[in-house]
């Protein structure tokens, strides 16, 4: 039955919710994340509305809630707007102690922005599932000379010079190549070589369409320029990202950073979590270090070094795939049939087993064969299948592939000891004796510092050197992660990780892949964003027109 409200009530409602009259609308800027969080949690032991609920808050004296609202209503200063604040607080406190449940912490979110962090800090911060991360691009945005981060055990220990240097070459290389580097790639791919939409840009005649063409072609050129020489910067190359997540997430991302063996990340973990405090303070109040965590990596580095110490490390491809689902396709039609059915799945599973290939096949089809984007995911039985790859990508490669969470992902500590990759351009422009350069350089300051600081000689660390990674996934987010990182405006790095994702899964399951239509398998040697850069500027072209 449909709420109803007084006259008065609705004054009371009105700023607070979208709609007065539907069953589905949505809170307001205007209401705390907390008084989200108390009012969700109600629906568990309350048989009123949300709606309701809220008028019995503002009519409850003990909540301080009243408070708040006269206080925004009117206008009121900040100090009387946070004293009401906090008094509201300690009400809603014993409400949530009351619940009791730590799910009450995901019905609040927050937004924090983490600056000038390291690109190993960022990963740390980017590896916690339930949260929304949005880092700084290497793509779109030049890094400034010097913007490195600078720890305090590395300043001051005698390797801070070596240090120092290291990064200001890596740096100076960097900076000192970008102009040339984009000059070569207009050389190497010059814009009247691109078909346009169809034409050639000497074809198109009308002058805002031709400064369209030309505006995307020059940021194709400086991202491709850019991707091109990341593989300069260090580890240490501070990045900004803002994350979104709710409490619960919050409370053990801030719990996990604050037990990491480097300072910087416990510093941020310690900074995140104040300010945390500041918006949500009943939803993380329990975060805090982990004496679980510090004393296991303590034990398992000991442990792991005595066990391999003399074991020759074996070398192996980019991509390995270690293992497999075995019985995919029969757990794959068998979960698909069980949705659509009345049936067990042990019952379901014996007669996919009995069932020919064709038939199997034919399950298979009716399932996934009427996708028509790469956005329209296989339904969740997809997820009954898992792959296990062992790669040794690049580190730039792995910060982005890093980002699929949706999946188990088990790196190693960042090291020299897998070499690096050369990007084909940099030799090709000139510079292939300056990068080797770079590179030996920086390794060697690396091995001085890893035998007595192996944590923080991660920082010195190019993201051309290899890192080993462990990457678990099942075969829907298969489907997400690879036709979504093979796309043409792709870093080529990562794009070749899952194109050889893709043919070694074809390989063994030939028919559970044969529906991922849009994984492109194309060795592009040229500006992959050009057509999304144009897309880009005609849709600004047509919003300023009006058109959209």
């Amino acid at each position: 039955m449909a709420d109803s409200f007084t006259d008065d009530e609705k004054k009371i409602l009105e700023p607070y919710f979208t709609n007065l009259d539907k069953p589905v609308f949505a809170f307001t800027a205007k209401v705390p994340e907390e008084v989200v969080a108390v009012l969700f949690s109600k629906y568990s032991r309350s048989a009123h509305s949300i709606r309701k609920n809220f008028l019995d808050l503002v009519k409850d004296p003990e909540s301080g809630f009243k408070s708040i609202l006269d206080t925004v209503s009117a206008g009121g200063s900040n100090d009387a707007f946070a004293n009401a604040l906090v008094k509201a607080r300690d009400f809603f406190r014993r409400i949530l102690v009351e619940y009791g449940d730590d799910s009450v912490g995901e019905l609040g979110i927050a937004h924090v922005a983490c600056e000038n962090v390291s690109q190993i800090a960022a990963k740390r911060l980017e590896d916690a599932r339930l949260t929304s991360p949005l880092e700084k691009s290497t793509r779109y945005v030049v890094f400034e000379k010097g913007n490195y981060c600078k720890p305090a055990a590395l300043a001051n220990s005698r390797f801070s010079e070596d240090y120092a240097a290291t990064c200001k070459g890596l740096f100076d290389a960097y900076s000192g190549q970008l102009e040339p580097m984009k000059a070569f790639v207009r050389e190497k791919w010059p814009i009247a070589a691109f078909d346009l939409g169809g034409r050639k840009i000497s074809e198109i005649t009308d002058e805002a369409e031709t400064k369209r063409a030309k505006s995307a072609y020059e940021s194709a050129v400086k991202a491709r320029a850019l991707d091109i020489l990341r593989y300069y910067l260090p580890a240490a190359t501070v990045t900004n990202i803002g994350i979104t997540a709710n409490g619960r997430a919050f409370e053990y991302l801030a719990s996990k950073l604050m037990s990491d063996e480097l300072e910087e990340v416990r510093e941020i973990g310690r900074l995140m979590l104040e300010e945390l405090s500041k918006v949500i303070p009943s939803l993380v109040k329990r975060a805090a270090p982990s004496n679980y965590l510090v004393e296991t990596r303590k034990a398992m580095h000991s442990f792991a070094a005595a066990k391999l110490s003399g074991t020759k490390i074996r070398k192996q491809p980019t991509v390995t795939f270690v293992s497999y689902d075995k019985e995919a396709e029969v757990k794959v039609v068998a979960a698909a049939l069980y949705q659509f059915s009345h049936h067990p799945l042990s019952q379901l599973r014996k007669m996919a087993r009995k069932m020919t290939a064709e038939e199997r096949m034919k399950v298979v089809d009716e399932y996934m064969g009427k996708r028509s984007s790469r956005r329209e995911r296989p339904l969740r039985a997809a997820e009954t299948a898992y792959y296990q790859f062992d790669v040794l990508s690049d580190y730039g490669a792995y910060r982005d592939l890093q980002r699929h969470r949706i999946m188990t992902q088990i790196p190693q500590l960042l090291t020299v000891e897998h070499g690096y990759d050369t990007p084909q351009e940099i030799v090709e422009a000139g510079f292939g004796n300056e990068f080797h350069r770079c590179m030996k350089r920086a390794a060697a300051v690396y091995k001085k510092i890893a035998a007595e600081m192996p944590m923080e000689a991660q920082y010195v660390v190019p993201l051309a050197y290899r890192i080993r990674y462990i990457m678990q996934f099942n075969l829907r987010e298969a489907y997400h992660l690879i036709e979504l990182r093979s796309v043409p405006q792709g870093h080529p790095s990562y794009r070749h990780v899952v194109q050889e994702m893709f043919r070694q899964i074809k390989a063994v399951h030939p028919a559970l892949v044969q529906y991922m239509r849009y994984v492109n398998l194309d060795e592009l040697d040229a500006l992959g964003r050009l057509k999304s850069e144009l897309r880009k500027e005609e849709k600004i072209a047509a919003m300023e027109k009006g058109d959209t």
